[in-house]
């Protein structure tokens, strides 16, 4: 039971992905990164199909690397097993939902003027970045990257 004293239920939609990467359960996004079960379905849906594109977009090179070693999804890359799923599919499922937490605070960050909302939206700010920060964690885990900065020479 939710904390406004109806029932907790989770939406049960799967969105489907391009056929490499898998697809994602919004039921799973809600109970894992605690998205209120009265989020309305197509924005939920919507937050979680965006932040799948950004991440597929994201890790484009290091898909058709995978592919090119002849792997047809992500699932039948070579991984370490966490709990019997794969530490690959784990990152990605990691790297979207943490991805749409992101987006839906800035979404949900009130807009008010006095001192107590500008106060939330401070807030709202901060944890969506400390969200997007744990998505690039786990888009970097993906592409074999282990540190958190990267430097090239231009």
């Amino acid at each position: 039971m939710s904390f406004t004293g109806r029932p907790t239920t989770y939406l049960e939609t799967v969105i489907e992905n391009n056929g490499f990467f898998p697809d994602l359960s919004l039921g799973d996004f809600q109970k894992m990164y605690g998205i209120p079960a009265e989020v309305i379905q197509e924005k939920a849906e919507h937050l979680l199909r965006v932040s799948i594109i950004d991440v597929n977009d994201s890790l484009l090179d290091q898909q058709n690397a995978w592919q090119a070693a002849g792997h047809v999804t992500l699932e039948a890359v070579p991984a370490q097993q966490i709990g019997g799923k794969s530490r690959l599919l784990i990152q990605y499922q990691r790297a979207a939902f943490a991805l749409a937490t992101a987006m839906a605070f800035r979404q949900y960050a009130t807009v008010t003027r006095r001192e107590i909302g500008e106060h939330k939206v401070a807030e709202s700010l901060d944890t969506e970045q400390m969200y997007r920060a744990e998505s690039n964690r786990a888009l970097r885990n993906l592409r074999g990257i282990d540190t958190n900065i990267t430097a090239e020479l231009i």
